[in-house]
């Protein structure tokens, strides 16, 4: 029973970090058009301190509490995957909120070469974005075909 409400409350944690990350997203395209986008800036690293990084210590710890719940191995290939994908995760995600402090910090010296600079962080940022995106993939993509043969094997 306790193994359950843990599942549920797992899945609704992943739920409320992954609709985070994607608000964030959705901030951070917003900030490309904006004159004022310290503001945007803002919100991102708020949303970063208060529900992405604790909601992923979260998971981590939900995450192996329902693995030895269920007394897995930790040299299945999908346990492998799935911790791979989080720790590829939580380092692209600082990544890119490293890259847009640094553009931040750009924007308000108005140095000379702040266009050329811009142009990488914006794309330093988009790789980052996309490694997010890439651990999200393979994190689903194990959970799912773990879940798939447990299915299939009862």
């Amino acid at each position: 029973m306790f193994y359950n409400y843990l599942k549920i409350f797992h899945i609704l944690s992943a739920t409320l970090v992954l609709t985070s990350i994607v608000y964030s997203y959705q901030l951070w395209r917003s900030m490309q058009k904006s004159s004022n986008s310290f503001s945007f800036f803002t919100r991102i690293r708020k949303q970063t301190a208060t529900i992405i990084i604790p909601g992923a210590l979260i998971q981590l710890a939900t995450g192996f509490t329902l693995m030895s719940l269920q007394h897995y191995p930790l040299t299945d290939a999908w346990v492998g995957a799935s911790i791979s994908g989080f720790i590829l995760l939580i380092l692209s995600w600082l990544g890119f909120m490293y890259f847009l402090s640094a553009a931040q910090q750009d924007r308000a010296q108005h140095s000379n070469t702040h266009r050329r600079r811009t142009h990488f962080y914006r794309y330093a940022q988009s790789l980052m974005l996309m490694l997010c995106a890439f651990a999200l993939a393979i994190m689903i993509f194990s959970m799912a075909t773990r879940m798939t043969s447990l299915h299939g094997s009862t």
